[in-house]
This record gives structure tokens, C-alpha cells and sequence, in this order.
């Protein structure tokens, strides 16, 4: 495999799933956390399901087969410094409010999200 690198340490995670996968929902917040933690600049953004993420309490409850607690991982992402942005419709349509969003969250529309991509390696899962 190989180690080599394009230069860039910006990172962008699209996430659409939420607990009917949740080894596809906790492979980007595995990959956010080592991004994080090896300096990167990383934004998580949330949309369809995946937005669930962004709402207090909602993930400790799911338990993937192959990663820790998606709970754990969200805390740990967010603990680290970690952004997460919330497609405004689909955030409202899953009940995540300005009440309700875990730290370092805040709504992202297209316009915000367009803005945040120059630079970025971009995964989305």
C-alpha cells in the first residue's frame, strides 16, 4: 500500500446512513478521528439519516458489528475539535434542532458546504 500523499491535510466526510448500516455509518467518524488526530482539518457533514448523528443521545444507542459505539465515536471527534455540519432539511426532517445538536455542530447548507470543499479530500459513505 502505499504512503505516499498529495500534500493535503483537509478532509471532508459525507455521511448519509444512520442505524441500518452502522458499519458504514462509523467507517467515516473512524477515518474523521485519525484524520483529527494526525492534524488534519476535518469537517464531518451530515445529510439524509446521517444527520441523526448531530442530535444528542441519538447514536450511543447503536453498536456497530466492527467499530465501537457510534456514540463514543461522535464524542470523541467532537472532543477532539471535530465540525460537523447539518444539511438544514434534512437535519429539521430527523427532529435535530438548535436545542437538541451536540457541540460543535451547526446547520450547513449547500451554499456553506460548496464554500468548506476547495482543498478537501472528500469521502462520502
Amino acid at each position: 500500500m502505499s504512503t505516499g500523499t498529495n500534500g493535503s491535510n483537509r478532509y471532508l466526510f459525507i455521511v448519509t446512513g444512520f442505524d441500518q448500516e452502522p458499519d458504514r455509518t462509523a467507517a467515516p467518524l473512524v477515518l474523521a478521528n485519525n484524520a483529527l488526530a494526525a492534524g488534519g482539518d476535518v469537517l464531518v457533514w451530515v445529510t439524509h439519516e446521517g444527520t441523526k448523528l448531530a442530535k444528542n443521545g441519538e447514536a450511543n444507542a447503536i453498536t456497530p458489528t466492527s467499530f465501537p459505539n457510534l456514540g463514543e465515536l461522535v464524542s470523541h471527534y467532537i472532543g477532539a475539535g471535530g465540525r460537523i455540519g447539518i444539511c438544514p432539511p434534512c437535519g429539521k426532517t430527523h427532529g435535530v434542532t438548535e436545542n437538541n445538536m451536540v457541540p460543535n455542530a451547526g446547520w450547513m447548507g449547500a451554499q456553506a458546504l460548496l464554500a468548506e470543499m476547495p482543498g478537501r479530500q472528500m469521502l462520502s459513505f
